[in-house]
């Protein structure tokens, strides 16, 4: 059977009202984003419900095509209901009713994942329908079910999507449930008379609560026969319109003509006369539905043309300009908001417009506009390196192309001794940058140690000790040792040059005997080398 596909998409562009506006919200329930609502989070003791303030009619065939989230804790609660009453708005409750407990008179399709014993739960997550508000599958109120809502997978808390129908065959009173494109319950009967009393009119929505155990559970829409349907359209002599359609995984338009491709979901439409389109979409369950929408020429001729996509260097603006005449009006709207006949692009985005002529016909236009970074060549300053360092040059930052002097591309290499200047070049079509650098290397372990010192107190050479210009980071040890071996003096971690930290040729407080004396020495040098370092010092008098 061909089942009406309307899309919420497009009546959301054409500002007739979307979904989010047409369902009144209570408790915990909050809007995730366009058709998406999350009813509890994974709190104890909440209760969500979202229900669309206009009633429906059950004299007439419907079908709810959706995704339900149950949350992603096999041992949450407590799970999710669509019902159908004449009640209220504004109905739910905590606890194991679902929200949905002793709301009468109604009709309740449950997904419960928490196993009640007092209401005769299965031991896995269930489907069933139900009147009145009571869960109890025991109850002559249970209308159909429980079985077992994923046919293979008896657990549905499992942070997935499921996809729901359900459908309501208003001739043979036949509702039918699918959980993860699997039929999963039927049940035939005349609810109109037998559960409403003979009134067909009904709110219909979801609800959702925990207790003592929770789970995050949301619901997001694909399609609806309530709510979703083409408006037709009148496009201006010249114009076009991008049709916006979604919920499926194939789409097949016909006629093909005046279409920018007829197996998308969003076509551009721009017939040379008024034309009725067709669409087929096929969902992820390989379900089939059909949809119409008359896209019709009158009013007056547009000529704007935001041209095809294109970029721009950054710091760059270009003009959009989708300046239209008409009798008495001319409307624009643009996608970042604004309403001026022209705008300044000068950033990466789609800009789409929509301009209304009359308050009668419209077009609009899209373009692609990606700005390119100026491109960027990143060297360090110039530096003096240690022998046997090695520097890691990266000109990189993601933008253009890069050329070294020796004719190398690759924007990172590895400097070594010699060193020398480097110089690189990144491009684009935006331009060129050059950068260089200079590198030097030098000997950074020279340490000096004095062959003679005369510690005579007449302030000059009276101490033995290391000397350097900056490369000793440290003197780790630093021992001295007469000719019989006997150790005359020790220091150790001590800066050099500190003539307060060295040798004044004591020993023990005496003056020691001139003559010639081995030292032996522990150096770390500020490149993070330590070197062994020996020799002899003769002390004079």
């Amino acid at each position: 059977m061909k089942q009406k596909l309307g899309l919420l998409a497009l009546t959301c562009v054409l500002n007739i009202g979307c979904l989010s506006a047409q369902f009144i919200l209570n408790g915990s329930a909050v809007q995730v984003n366009d058709t998406c609502w999350t009813l509890t989070e994974a709190q104890n003791w909440q209760v969500g419900s979202i229900w669309n303030e206009t009633k429906i009619d059950l004299n007439n065939s419907f079908q709810v095509i959706m995704e339900l989230k149950l949350g992603c804790n096999d041992n949450g609660a407590d799970g999710i209901l669509f019902g159908l009453q004449p009640v209220s708005t504004s109905i739910g409750e905590q606890g194991e009713g679902i929200g949905f407990q002793g709301v009468s008179p109604s009709l309740g399709i449950e997904f419960d994942t928490w196993q009640n014993s007092n209401l005769n739960d299965p031991a896995y997550d269930h489907v069933a329908i139900s009147k009145n508000g009571v869960l109890n599958h025991s109850s002559p109120n249970n209308l159909a079910g429980p079985v077992q809502a994923n046919a293979s997978n008896a657990n549905i808390e499992d942070c997935d999507f499921h996809k729901l129908r359900v459908n309501w065959d208003a001739v043979t009173h036949t509702i039918e449930v699918w959980f993860d494109c699997k039929l999963r319950l039927t049940y035939t009967g005349d609810i109109v008379n037998d559960i409403f009393g003979g009134d067909p009119y009904v709110y219909w929505g979801f609800t959702s609560a925990t207790g003592g155990a929770n789970n995050l559970q949301q619901v997001c829409f694909s399609y609806t026969t309530f709510l979703d349907k083409f408006d037709d359209v009148v496009i201006c002599p010249g114009g076009q319109y991008q049709i916006t359609l979604s919920g499926g995984v194939e789409y097949h338009w016909a006629p093909a003509a005046g279409l920018s491709n007829p197996n998308i979901a969003n076509p551009i439409a721009k017939p040379d006369s008024t034309t009725d389109y067709q669409v087929e979409v096929i969902d992820a369950c390989g379900n089939q539905f059909f949809d119409t929408i008359n896209v019709a020429i009158d009013g007056d001729t547009v000529f704007f043309e935001l041209g095809v996509d294109t970029m721009i260097c950054e710091g760059e603006s270009l003009l959009l300009d989708a300046t239209s005449f008409g009798t008495n009006s001319v409307d624009y709207k643009w996608s970042n908001g604004q309403t001026t006949p022209t705008i300044g692009a000068t950033t990466t985005g789609l800009y789409a417009v929509t301009v209304t002529i009359d308050d009668y016909c419209v077009a609009d236009d899209r373009k692609a506009i990606t700005v390119v970074p100026l491109p960027k060549a990143n060297l360090p300053p110039d530096t003096v390196l240690c022998l046997e360092q090695v520097l890691m040059l990266d000109a990189s930052n993601g933008i253009g192309e890069y050329l070294w002097q020796d004719g190398l591309t690759d924007p990172l290499r590895t400097v070594t001794e010699p060193g020398g200047t480097y110089i690189i070049v990144a491009s684009n079509i935006c331009g060129e940058e050059k950068a260089s650098i200079s590198v030097l290397y030098e000997d950074c372990r020279q340490v000096y140690f004095p062959n003679v010192f005369s510690p005579n107190d007449d302030g000059i050479n009276d101490i033995f000790l290391p000397f350097d210009g900056g490369d000793v980071l440290i003197v780790l040890s630093l021992q001295i040792f007469d000719r019989w071996g006997g150790r005359v003096f020790e220091a150790y971690e001590f800066p050099p040059n500190d003539f307060a930290l060295g040798w004044d040729g004591l020993v023990r407080g005496k003056k020691a005997n001139p003559g010639v004396y081995a030292w032996f020495a522990e150096v770390e040098f500020r490149d993070g080398k330590k070197e062994l370092k020996k020799g002899e010092v003769t002390l004079l008098r």
